[in-house]
């Protein structure tokens, strides 16, 4: 059993209520979930900084993710490092992965022990992977505890600065800049050809005038298909809605729930699971697609990297 770090009590992360104290229309976990990234980061670094630790700087991933160390009781004989690590956007939920992976950059820092912030929580997974690390775990509602116990006065300030403005729009890691929403889903414009060569699990969501599944892939997709036309080369598993027709070419295989107006397979090309013929007209897709959509930056005095900024939704 992981033995209580006292030290990092005193930091100001650690609970120390089962439930958050304020009063309704202060700090709630649902509000320090919804926070941006960057405003997270401050109030982090504040709770750290109050608690009497010595602060170093801060690194920022594209991902969102922050990375700061810090002394915790500095004008002791006794001293104690801590690196401290809030979850990326997408990872807000912390899996043993991410905890894993944190607890490698830890590992590489002598007598230094781990603080990892995810404020949707950790799975069961990931705090015993956490404890076997010892990792420190905090989440949202261990933030709203530690806040109820400030002063007043320095929490109503942290909750003034956190929520000023539209603090729960995030910002592109890269260029500072606010993210825009970008719909995918149904109100989206469709991209004439999409090309798929690769392989494993695909987990986007693809509305498009044709679909080429290339030579060499060997993809399952997670979400429902939906296109005009369709050809296989490779191998494509899934649920596929084609308002025209679907062509399997040799060496090409298409496995799972197919609807289609016509198909054509050709010499050495194969058809498993179901198929279905559509009427002409309207696309008809085997489930309902949700609306869909993400933040991305579209800066246009951004960085070449900011192109690779993906923010799923967090509700």
């Amino acid at each position: 059993m992981l033995e209580p770090l006292t030290t990092l009590s005193e930091a100001g992360f650690s609970d120390k209520e089962e439930v958050c104290g304020l009063e309704p229309g202060h700090w709630t976990p649902e509000l320090i979930s919804s926070l941006d990234w960057m405003r997270l980061a401050e109030l982090v670094r504040a709770i750290a900084s109050h608690a009497g630790c010595e602060l170093a700087g801060s690194r920022v991933l594209s991902d969102g993710a922050l990375v700061f160390g810090m002394i915790e009781r500095p004008s002791t004989t006794h001293p104690q490092r801590s690196l401290v690590k809030v979850s990326g956007w997408n990872e807000w939920g912390a899996s043993t992965e991410s905890v894993n992976r944190f607890a490698k950059e830890v590992s590489t820092a002598k007598n230094t022990r781990g603080i990892l912030i995810a404020p949707a929580g950790f799975s069961s997974a990931a705090i015993l992977a956490a404890q076997e690390h010892r990792i420190e775990t905090v989440d949202a509602n261990g933030l709203c505890s530690v806040l109820a116990t400030l002063p007043p006065e320095r929490s109503d300030l942290f909750y003034t600065i956190a929520t000023a403005g539209a603090y729960w729009h995030p910002t592109c890691p890269v260029c500072l800049a606010k993210l825009e929403r970008v719909d995918t889903g149904e109100n989206a414009a469709s991209p004439a050809i999409r090309v798929i060569a690769e392989r494993g699990l695909y987990a986007e969501h693809i509305t498009c005038d044709l679909l080429d599944i290339a030579a060499g892939a060997e993809v399952e997709f997670l979400y429902p298909v939906q296109s005009r036309a369709m050809r296989v080369c490779g191998h494509a598993t899934g649920d596929f809605s084609c308002q025209g027709t679907v062509t399997i070419q040799s060496g090409g295989t298409l496995d799972g729930r197919i609807a289609a107006c016509s198909l054509n397979v050709e010499d050495g090309g194969e058809l498993r699971g179901q198929f279905r013929i559509l009427e002409s007209g309207k696309l008809k897709p085997f489930a309902t697609k949700p609306d869909c959509w993400h933040w991305s930056c579209r800066n246009p005095q951004g960085k070449p990297d900011c192109s690779t900024v993906v923010f799923e939704p967090h509700s």
